[in-house]
Parts: structure tokens; C-alpha cells; sequence
């Protein structure tokens, strides 16, 4: 019978509340493997920064960050890449986010705090801010 009940609900008046931009604590990060849409062959990996929010009780995860390119504000997602020497690639949106924070390893966002924002006026999930 719960079932049924929930099945002749009507649609609600709250919207759903959102996240304000603030500071966050990072808490782990991880390597995602990304695949090709309808297919398993993997096309890169993205830093997911495991993030504690200051309005939220659970753990949020960001994979975008926000850089100034130039005048621009661009967001940017943060894909792995390594040089020839195996180092993370310079001028990826990972070594803007490094450099940003003052970190040398990946490892080492581990514990910092950093400001998020707004991905844009039309895309309001926040991303970290790295400019």
C-alpha cells in the first residue's frame, strides 16, 4: 500500500535547495576513468576532488574548475594528463588548479581548503575556483 500511496502524489511546491559557493575542504581525491559514450574504450581520466561542504552533511565531488584564459573565464574539467617525463602536464587545467592552491603533488590538496563558485549564470553547480 505504500507503494500505491507514493504513485498519487502530486508534484510538490519546494524546490530542491542548492549549494552556495564556499569554501570547501578537501577530504581525498580520486582517478576516474572516462570511456567514449557507448563504448568501453577509455578516453582519459578526471581528478574527482572528494569535498567537504560547510552546508552539507555528505561529501560532494567536483570535477570541473573555474581558471582566467587570458580576459576569459572558462570552465575547464579536470582531466589527467602527464608529460614526456611523467609529470602532470603544464598548462592543463590540473597543474592551473595546483599552481592556484600552491600545492607540488596531487596528493598534497589533500586537507586544503578552497572557494568554489558558480560554473556560469546558466549553469549554477558550483565548481572549484582556481583564479
Amino acid at each position: 500500500m505504500e507503494n500505491q500511496d507514493r504513485l498519487n502524489k502530486p508534484i510538490g511546491t519546494k524546490e530542491l535547495p542548492k549549494l552556495e559557493a564556499k569554501e570547501v575542504e578537501v577530504q581525498g581525491l580520486r582517478l576516474d576513468p572516462k570511456t567514449k559514450k557507448g563504448s568501453d574504450k577509455v578516453v582519459g581520466e578526471l581528478l574527482v576532488l572528494i569535498c567537504k561542504h560547510p552546508d552539507r552533511e555528505e561529501l560532494i565531488e567536483f570535477t570541473k574548475v573555474k581558471t582566467l584564459k587570458g580576459d576569459n573565464l572558462k570552465v575547464l574539467g579536470l582531466w589527467y594528463s602527464e608529460d614526456s617525463e611523467g609529470n602532470v602536464q603544464k598548462g592543463s587545467s590540473v597543474a592551473d588548479l595546483m599552481s592556484f592552491i600552491g600545492v607540488k603533488t596531487l596528493i598534497e590538496l589533500e586537507g586544503k581548503k578552497i572557494m568554489t563558485v558558480e560554473q556560469s549564470k546558466d549553469t549554477t553547480y558550483l565548481c572549484v575556483k582556481a583564479y
